[in-house]
This record gives C-alpha cells, sequence and structure tokens, in this order.
C-alpha cells in the first residue's frame, strides 16, 4: 500500500470513503455485542433511537430519518410492538397511519444503552481535538448527502 505521506488529499479523502464498509460492519459487530441480553437488534435499536429523540414519529418519518427500506421499518416497528416497546395511537393527520411512542420500559433500555455506548467514546474522543471531529462531522454529513443524491 502506498505510504499516507505520498497520497493527495482527494485520494485520502478516496480512501477513507473505501474504509466505510468494513468500518460499518465493525460498527455493526459492536453496537450487536453491546446489545447482547437485551432482546433489540441493531435495526430495532436505530428505531428506538430515532423515537426517542423525536418523541413520536410515523413509519415514513423514522424511514426517511434513518434512511432504511420502508418494509425493514415496518417489520422492525411490528416486533418492537409486539414486544411491548412501542406504542402506537391513532394519527389524526391520517385515517389508516400510526404514530409510534416508546414505552417507559423501551425508554429506560434505549437511555441505558445510548450511555454506555457515549461512555465507550469517551476514551476514542480525547485522542483528537474539537476541531478535528467537527471536520469529521461535517465531511461524514456532506458525504452522506452527496451519495444520498447520486443514488436518487
Amino acid at each position: 500500500m502506498t505510504d499516507e505521506k505520498e497520497l493527495t488529499t482527494v485520494e485520502k479523502l478516496y480512501v477513507g470513503v473505501q474504509l466505510t464498509r468494513p468500518l460499518l460492519r465493525n460498527i455493526t459487530a459492536r453496537v450487536e455485542a453491546d446489545l447482547e441480553g437485551t432482546g433489540i437488534s441493531v435495526g430495532q435499536r436505530a428505531i428506538l433511537d430515532v423515537l426517542l429523540l423525536l418523541g413520536r414519529a410515523t413509519a415514513p418519518e423514522i424511514t426517511q430519518i434513518l434512511q432504511l427500506k420502508r418494509q425493514f421499518v415496518g417489520r422492525e416497528l411490528k416486533e418492537l410492538i409486539n414486544n411491548g416497546m412501542v406504542q402506537t395511537e391513532l394519527n389524526p393527520m391520517h385515517k389508516t397511519a400510526r404514530i409510534h411512542r416508546l414505552t417507559p420500559m423501551a425508554t429506560k433500555i434505549i437511555k441505558e444503552i445510548r450511555h454506555r455506548e457515549t461512555e465507550s467514546f469517551t476514551d476514542f474522543a480525547s485522542r483528537f481535538t474539537a476541531d478535528e471531529i467537527d471536520g469529521f462531522y461535517r465531511i461524514q454529513m456532506a458525504l452522506n448527502e452527496e451519495m444520498r443524491k447520486s443514488w436518487k
């Protein structure tokens, strides 16, 4: 492999994007390991996170925020409802749509999960300056938007 110092800025960005696939696999494996014993899947964890942040949401809203397939979100929501993690209520804006919200049990669980995850990033984050993390965040947001636009 080429020495990092010999790469142009564009080449470094390209290599960084190429690392996304193994990074995603590693993140998923880590999240799965951290969820062991909770009965919650990685996909369900993501939905619980959205509902914690929003308070309540429709399935299309969750789908749009997570940028996942509608059918996948629907299956995961159904399982969360069956497991007593999500409650539904009628949507006054739409006759057949439902609004979803966390049960108190699910709120407690997802808050605990988020706390553990945040704590695990404390040491890692200390390796970088606030400016470096801000730059990483901006690049990730812009890259995601650019890739999303290119396949629509």
